[in-house]
């Protein structure tokens, strides 16, 4: 496909979409005009827009063509075993691309199209946490100087990545893409699909022990992002870890850039001073390839502190002002779910339930910690890590143990533990005392209300645990308790 130059936000004309995907037309397009991009979720305004039909475990989006023309679609991309069983009644108002696999074809889309954006400066973020904040930080930071695109949400796997990419547009400055993983292998081909300019890895920590094995498979898994860079690329990696040396030799050695963010003093950006404030954020200094940065941040905790210096790293590199960076770190807010303060009634939440490996945890109490004021009574509930392998119980008990001797001051006063693995960092923490544990099978009505039970007037609650655990149920059990 042609790719001019352009500041427009067309994205593929219909016979360029055909060559991507080396499709046929079941019903042929009635114009030869660019569509105006991509979408999979009949939900939202397709309008002029490629709707690929996606099909899982659990949805198929063949079931659901007529309300992609009804929310705009202009072409369906749809698979040929499924065609001959699909009518579209009345009067067809899209055209339809007929495929072998739409999952593929939406990624042969996003090959295709990542070969217009030529002018634009790809980034990639991976890591075994921090990818969307530490994303979101430097979108703050190029968009005071730069027009660009970045993930929807933490759409960060082979369908959220392709999506990312077909969402830039020609003579943009910039494009984020967050980077996931599950299995061996997945950040590679991502990679690949992606051809960043930047890599980012933030912290490499024991997620998906499960898939992976070790915490070495997960770091050479992470350092795929590193190698797909070409010479002159630039590799923005989290300092301060001796396991990641050799993987940075072998960086430096194919001419790929690299910078170091950190606390140590091998860091080329290295956090000198942080001063988090109990209203919420903190103020950083910040010695930055030989520039001094002071900056506010709106974020909590030391592990965002970290996460704010590779967003420094990315917008010097780009040659933004230290006023520039300094307002973009300023202006961003915490994401839902990432450590969200919320008040119920006289009750102090803070929601970080949006997911959690061990090194997460122990970021999330000592933020809390932090954040909690002086005499106020603290409650933590706590749910399953997972994917964490055969490691599991052995890792939640060393979070049970670090609970009850406190992370960064004195130990919460009630720990609460739900989930059948949360069940062994309660034994642990009750075997160290220090604090009164409870422990939860799972939010059942019965298991919410045990939980809220447990709740007095003017507490402090952290919500930290995996996805899966999905702790903010608890949010609709206290708002039930203040209704009653």
């Amino acid at each position: 496909m042609s790719c001019a130059d352009s500041l427009s936000p067309s994205f593929m004309t219909p016979e360029e979409l055909r060559v991507a995907v080396a499709g046929s037309w079941a019903i042929a397009p009635t114009t030869s005009s660019p569509t105006r991009g991509i979408g999979t979720d009949t939900r939202c305004d397709l309008s002029d827009r490629v709707f690929f039909a996606l099909h899982g475990d659990r949805h198929d989006a063949h079931d659901h063509l007529l309300e992609a023309v009804r929310a705009g679609a202009r072409i369906l991309v749809v698979e040929e075993s499924k065609w001959g069983r699909i009518r579209l009644s009345g009067q067809p108002t899209a055209a339809v691309l007929v495929v072998d696999d739409t999952r593929k074809a939406l990624q042969a889309t996003a090959r295709a199209w990542r070969q217009c954006l030529t002018g634009t400066r790809v980034v990639a973020i991976t890591g075994s946490a921090g990818k969307t904040t530490t994303r979101r930080l430097i979108e703050g930071v190029l968009a005071t100087k730069f027009r660009g695109s970045a993930s929807p949400k933490s759409f960060n796997n082979d369908i959220g990545v392709p999506i990312t990419l077909c969402g830039g547009r020609r003579g943009d400055g910039y494009l984020l893409a967050e980077i996931g993983m599950n299995a061996p292998g997945e950040i590679a081909s991502l990679s690949a699909l992606v051809r960043p300019e930047i890599a980012v890895v933030t912290m490499v920590g024991r997620a998906h022990l499960e898939g992976l094995g070790s915490l070495d498979a997960i770091i050479r898994e992470k350092f795929a992002l590193v190698s797909s860079l070409c010479a002159g690329g630039l590799a923005i990696v989290r300092g301060d870890n001796s396991l990641l040396d050799a993987a940075l030799e072998g960086a430096l050695s194919t001419g790929v850039r690299v910078v170091r963010f950190g606390e140590g003093p091998m860091n080329h950006v290295r956090l000198r001073r942080r001063s988090p404030r109990v209203s919420g954020g903190q103020t950083l200094e910040v010695d930055a390839c030989g520039r001094k940065h002071e900056v506010e941040l709106a974020l909590d905790g030391a592990h965002n502190a970290i996460n704010a210096l590779a967003a420094i790293a990315i917008g010097i590199d780009r040659g933004l002002t230290d006023e520039e960076i300094a307002r973009g770190l300023a202006g961003v807010r915490p994401a839902e779910m990432r450590f969200v303060r919320q008040q119920i009634g006289d009750l102090t939440i803070f929601n970080d339930a949006y997911n959690a490996n061990p090194e997460a945890m122990i970021a999330a109490l000592a933020t809390f910690n932090e954040r909690v004021a002086a005499g106020q009574r603290r409650v933590v509930v706590l749910g399953d890590m997972l994917e964490l392998g055969v490691d599991s119980p052995a890792l939640h008990a060393e979070i049970g143990r670090a609970v009850a001797r406190g992370v960064g001051s004195t130990p919460p006063e009630v720990a609460i533990f739900v989930g059948a693995l949360a069940a062994h960092a309660a034994e642990a923490c009750r075997a160290v005392g220090g604090c009164k544990v409870v422990s939860v099978a799972d939010l059942s009505p019965a298991g919410a209300a045990q939980v809220v039970r447990e709740f007095k007037s003017g507490d402090a609650i952290l919500l930290k645990g995996s996805r899966g655990a999905a702790l903010e149920r608890l949010l609709a059990s206290l708002q039930e308790r203040l209704a009653a």
